[in-house]
């Protein structure tokens, strides 16, 4: 059993617990300084509650969460269950199945989806397709006649390689940053990474940097800086190494490192700043009380 995370108000606490309940979640609610705490039963539900506990944080009061009687009914029928003896009372009750796009994390699935719709018409970035000509800086580079084609490079994506390693880290690490922060701070992360490593590839090394990839190393860097329980994995921390080596040692061809470098780069100042902020909050509230 793990702690997920703390919440202020007794009637709060319960009404996340009731919520987790109908997912399939069991969790337990011990007393603590700061309010209580929800301790998650199975550990390796302990990142959706992560995420889940997010959101009921920033919308406690959503429609979604009030499920108070479905939790009931579910404890009613697990208490009838264990009264007769019978093997369902040990079971889990039955996890609803929700589409990526019902979940709490719209823009990490949305983003993903335009990727791949881009992969398919482009045919992987063939020069020779008429949507590359529209979505990509021209051979001058970029120019204010186009802003569009400052930020369209980031659906774009050159290879097999490049898609796949995107497919493959993006998914778990956007997801944690939006259902943390919000739909609107991973598009303002995806917007500004994106042009920055853009900017500095244009500037320096040619042409702009293509794909979810600039993104990604700048959300791996804000996880860094900001040093948050569960914000970047083992996983996605290795593949995201291995691309960067390999695009630095020109094995995947002109692909732009110099864009991920300056991502990277960035998204640790804005983790930076961003636990700086959150600690001089936190003194702040410890010196109110």
């Amino acid at each position: 059993m793990r702690p997920a995370g703390v919440i202020p108000e007794q009637r709060q606490a319960r009404r996340f617990a009731d919520y987790l309940l109908t997912l399939g979640i069991v969790a337990r609610l011990r007393p603590a300084p700061e309010g209580w705490t929800v301790w998650v039963v199975e550990e390796d539900a302990l990142p959706r509650v992560r995420d889940e506990l997010a959101s009921f944080r920033r919308e406690p009061g959503a429609a979604r969460f009030a499920v108070s009687r479905e939790a009931e009914r579910i404890r009613a029928e697990r208490r009838a269950a264990l009264s007769r003896g019978g093997a369902a009372a040990d079971a889990p009750p039955r996890t609803p199945v929700r589409a990526p796009w019902a979940s709490a994390t719209p823009l990490t699935w949305a983003l993903l989806l335009f990727c791949a719709i881009a992969a398919l018409m482009t045919r992987l970035g063939d020069p020779s397709s008429p949507l590359v000509a529209r979505l990509l800086p021209d051979a001058a580079g970029l120019s204010a006649s186009a802003p569009w084609r400052w930020f369209t490079p980031v659906i774009v994506h050159t290879g097999p390689l490049h898609l796949l390693f995107v497919a493959a880290v993006w998914p778990e690490l956007a997801r944690r940053v939006e259902a943390r922060s919000g739909t609107a701070a991973l598009a303002a992360m995806v917007l500004g990474f994106g042009l920055l490593g853009n900017v500095v590839q244009a500037m320096f090394f040619g042409p702009a940097c293509l794909g979810l990839s600039a993104p990604v190393f700048g959300l791996l860097g804000v996880a860094a800086a900001e040093r948050r329980a569960g914000a970047a994995g083992e996983v996605e921390v290795v593949l995201a190494a291995g691309w960067l080596g390999a695009c630095l040692l020109g094995l995947v061809g002109p692909v732009g490192g110099a864009a991920h470098v300056a991502a990277l780069a960035g998204g640790l100042a804005v983790g930076a700043i961003a636990a700086r902020l959150r600690a001089w909050r936190g003194r702040g509230a410890r010196l109110s009380r």
